[in-house]
């Protein structure tokens, strides 16, 4: 038996509209019920005040108008004229020997003085299952000994702050309806500029990448109208990117596998041997070039896709530089060059450890390359005016400086064209320096020979921990 999970599809399927009208509806319903809670009270309150009111003045009342009498206690007509009177009663107490007697008393109240109310001022009585506000008073003043006591139901009270509550809430809850057509109204009109947006979004064909109409838009899809329009421009780079990377890599790819396959038919059809032993060491060497060429575009394409997942930690630049150099210094042997650094201990930087050491590979394999044996090539790290600047020196054949411009355009390559190479070495430390916010500057090389690449590193405000 398998428990079938929960859809949540309907979750979001919830318009803003219907949100903001049921919330709204919701906080006045709230409000509504709180106002009518505090109306309720407040009327109670009130017929408190007013019930003890009249016990006191009817109390007062009856005690000077009622008499002395030696007769038995009259018990007044039950005939109402009012459905309240029903629900008020008093007793007049006469002092006789010593001896309180009940002279007078309404319809239905007791013959004795209720228990557990007291001979004077206010008290509550319970009798069966109704509730009574009572009020004793004594004639003090006269010295006859005579008391009224004045009980009034709270039935009444709470029929008359039920009353006040019900016709004050009454308007509100038939005018819900009517508050909740309105607001209705008011928020689809106010909501128009959006679905105006939402139209011309899903009106736009895949390749329709202009920016949105912020003019009519209101201010609070300003900020949402612009993080469009730069999505929509970030896109429109990464697919000019995309096309000349594909245009330039097709271009590219097809000159070495013309040669190969060339190469390779020589080898087939000759009958010299020599000549086919050249011809493939021509085309074991355009194999390597294409293998370069092709991992050079794989980290580029790398670096433009994936440079938003590249995160930037504190590092030992001058680690990750001795490093590099002690990765190239068995090949400058070989080769028969002279490779030195000189390598300060600076602050640490944010960066990316494998990108910088991509980014110093492809700049001292570029020296490597073009440097004729005997050649020198040196590599820097100081500090100067607060800024960390890494240099790689040669005194190779270097570039001329009208033509320094052109460096790091993919695919363009000067110098010697014999040389291993594919034009993209130079593009690949243009990115990187890029996704660490340096600065790269070509310039002169060793003694005014040569080329030089100066890259310079701004340190974080705080200096942070290395990781």
């Amino acid at each position: 038996m398998s428990l079938k999970k929960p859809s949540c599809e309907g979750i979001g399927r919830v318009s803003i509209q219907a949100r903001l009208l049921s919330l709204t509806l919701l906080v006045l319903f709230v409000a509504g019920g709180m106002t009518a809670w505090l109306g309720y009270y407040n009327a109670l309150h009130e017929a408190d005040e007013l019930v003890d009111a009249q016990l006191a003045q009817q109390a007062r009342i009856i005690l000077a108008l009622g008499g002395d009498s030696d007769d038995e206690p009259v018990n007044l007509p039950g005939s109402f004229f009012h459905p309240y009177e029903s629900k008020l009663f008093f007793q007049i107490w006469g002092n006789e020997n010593g001896q309180n007697l009940l002279i007078l008393h309404s319809a239905g109240a007791p013959r004795e003085w209720p228990q557990g109310v007291a001979r004077d001022g206010y008290s509550n009585m319970t009798g069966g299952a109704r509730a009574f506000r009572c009020f004793a008073l004594q004639d003090e003043e006269g010295g006859s000994g005579r008391g009224v006591l004045v009980a009034f139901d709270m039935a009444i009270r709470d029929e008359i702050a039920h009353f006040i509550a019900w016709s004050n809430l009454r308007p509100y809850l038939f005018g819900l309806p009517v508050i909740a057509l309105l607001l209705g109204m008011v928020i689809r009109k106010a909501l128009a500029p959006l679905r105006r947006l939402e139209a011309d979004l899903a009106s736009r064909s895949a390749d329709r990448l202009d920016n949105l109409d912020e003019s009519g838009a209101p201010r609070e899809l300003h900020p949402l109208v612009r993080g469009m329009n730069h999505l929509f421009a970030r896109i429109a780079r990464t697919l000019e990117n995309e096309r000349r990377f594909t245009s330039d890599a097709a271009h590219e790819l097809r000159t070495p596998l013309a040669a190969l396959r060339m190469q390779l038919q020589v080898a087939q059809r000759t009958g010299d041997e020599e000549e086919r032993q050249s011809a493939l060491r021509k085309a074991v060497r355009g194999c390597d070039r294409m293998t370069h060429l092709v991992a050079q575009l794989l980290s580029l394409a790398r670096l433009e896709t994936d440079s938003a997942q590249i995160g930037l930690s504190p590092l030992d630049l001058g680690g990750v530089v001795r490093e590099a150099v002690a990765e190239m210094q068995g090949i400058a042997e070989v080769r028969g060059l002279v490779l030195s650094a000189q390598i300060a201990t600076l602050p640490p930087v944010l960066g990316h450890v494998d990108l910088l050491s991509m980014l110093l590979r492809n700049l001292m394999g570029n020296a490597l390359n073009y440097v004729p044996e005997g050649g020198h090539i040196e590599v820097r790290l100081q500090t100067l005016k607060g800024e960390g600047v890494l240099q790689i020196m040669d005194d190779g054949p270097g570039v001329a400086p009208q033509e320094r411009d052109k460096l790091g355009l993919r695919f363009h390559r000067f110098g010697m064209q014999s040389t291993d190479g594919v034009g993209l070495g130079l593009s690949i430390v243009r990115r990187i320096a890029e996704l660490h916010s340096a600065r790269v500057v070509f310039e002169n090389g060793l003694n005014g020979q040569g080329l030089g690449v100066r890259i310079v590193f701004t340190f974080p405000e705080s200096a942070p921990p290395l990781s």
